[in-house]
């Protein structure tokens, strides 16, 4: 499988060098102010030439990236490598991860079956209470792609020796970022809960995805054919709600025959793993145009870590989707919040870098089926609906979108955005043309 490509994400073709390789040593951590990054660093003494950023090492050395006197722009470490090092969750083998072991996993999935749902959330809460949430990735907003992209950007512009540039924007006709709604059922009373949620979102102009268990609980077709009516999509939750698809590769392979027909019972082109238990590597094979089972960053999951990203990429033929507002699970029962404040400032963290807001709830009672839930999840709507920068999208639609912009397809649906130099650690601003801009928002 191809590693994903920071170049095509950012897509800003200009002449110019940047020079970004490997070292021969192993990836490390790269720190610069509040960012920090997984490479293997090229170089440990300074270049000369104008200063770009200054990296320092775990060891308190440093490493820097240039402008030589010639014009190219030399970098301390490969930017694809760093980027692959994010969004494929490679860090979690360098960075001190709090999570359940596989023994550990095991009893976990198997009280879940037996023990009642509310001694499962005590233990969760309790988990919870004895740690904090991790330096890295930050939660629930972590910057590190973010700030990878806006370097690498800096450095084209460097080497171009120009200040600002146009690119292919990120989404169609020139909207400031990406919505989609997707939720997991659960249960065959969450499938009759779907409808309820359908109607709030319908009738607030959004439509949405519903991810099915295949062979967990009585399927209601009538139930599916009227929400795809509807203009709702389906897509699958695994065969089993636990975490035996990626438990082994020997039961990957065993349950994928059964997954490919379900996918195509239910015409479902999208996948979320049950409890986002996932190997990314596997992803790819999977009979999907799209997943989103990887976080942009949740410490919270019974399998914790995070992409580190807020824009789709690519696993294969795969398009990953990541969720990248925290769980209604983990918002309003894990962590007990009683209002929306949560999503709505990492709404609008996310729309001010023109990335993917991906808000992934369940229709199940005990979660959007509770009273309260839901009236939040009702007043979140509202706001959503507001929002003319955003588009507004299914998720296949977003998939189908991104992969035809990662292979330059999407030449005359777009409008081209600008990419200006900017001071300090931001490195560069991304700014839409268009009518879709709001005044005054940062880029």
């Amino acid at each position: 499988m191809e590693p994903p490509c920071l170049g095509h994400l950012l897509q800003l073709p200009l002449d110019g060098h940047v020079e970004g390789r490997s070292g021969e040593g192993p990836a490390e951590w790269l720190r610069a102010g509040d960012w920090r990054l997984l490479a293997s660093p090229h170089g440990a003494t300074d270049r000369t030439g104008d200063l770009i950023e200054r990296f320092t090492l775990e060891s308190g050395t440093s490493v820097t990236a240039v402008r030589r006197e010639d014009g190219a722009v030399c970098v301390p470490f490969d930017l694809d490598e760093a980027y692959a090092n994010y969004v494929n969750e490679r860090w979690v083998s360098a960075a001190a991860v709090r999570a359940l072991s596989e023994r550990q996993l095991q009893l976990y999935y198997h009280m879940k079956r037996l023990a009642p749902r509310r001694f499962l959330l005590a233990a969760r809460r309790a988990f919870i209470r004895r740690g904090s949430p991790p330096e890295f990735p930050a939660w629930p907003f972590e910057h590190g792609v973010d700030r990878l992209l806006r370097f690498a950007a800096r450095c084209i512009l460097e080497a171009a020796d120009v200040d600002e540039a146009e690119f292919a924007w990120f989404w169609p006709r020139g909207h400031r970022a990406a919505l989609i709604l997707t939720h997991d059922v659960e249960s065959a009373a969450g499938l009759r809960g779907a409808v309820d949620i359908a109607d709030l979102e319908e009738r607030r102009g959004l439509r949405s995805s519903f991810n099915i268990v295949a062979d967990e609980y009585h399927i209601d077709l009538g139930v599916v054919r009227e929400l795809r009516e509807r203009g709702f999509e389906i897509g699958l939750h695994g065969l089993h709600h636990d975490r035996s698809l990626f438990s082994s590769r020997e039961e990957f392979e065993r349950q994928a025959p059964a997954l490919d027909e379900a996918a195509r019972r239910l015409g479902a082109v999208g996948f979320r793993s049950p409890a986002t238990y996932r190997v990314q590597s596997w992803i790819a094979e999977l009979p999907i145009a799209y997943d989103g089972s990887v976080p942009h960053s949740d410490p919270y999951e019974p399998q914790p870590g995070g992409c580190c990203t807020l824009w789709p990429y690519m696993l294969g033929d795969v398009v990953e989707l990541p969720y990248t507002l925290p769980q209604d699970h983990t918002l309003f029962n894990l962590l007990q919040h009683d209002t929306a404040g949560l999503w709505l400032r990492q709404l609008e963290l996310i729309e001010e870098r023109a990335g993917l807001i991906h808000c992934l709830s369940h229709p199940d009672p005990g979660y959007l089926g509770r009273p309260r839930t839901r009236a939040i999840y009702s007043g979140f709507l509202d706001e959503l609906s507001t929002r003319e920068t955003l588009w507004k999208a299914l998720p296949r639609d977003v998939a189908d979108w991104w992969r035809r912009r990662e292979r330059g397809e999407t030449s005359g649906e777009e409008q081209p955005g600008r990419i200006r130099r900017a001071d300090g650690p931001e490195y560069a601003r991304f700014e839409p043309h268009g009518l879709h801009t709001r005044a005054g928002a940062p880029a």
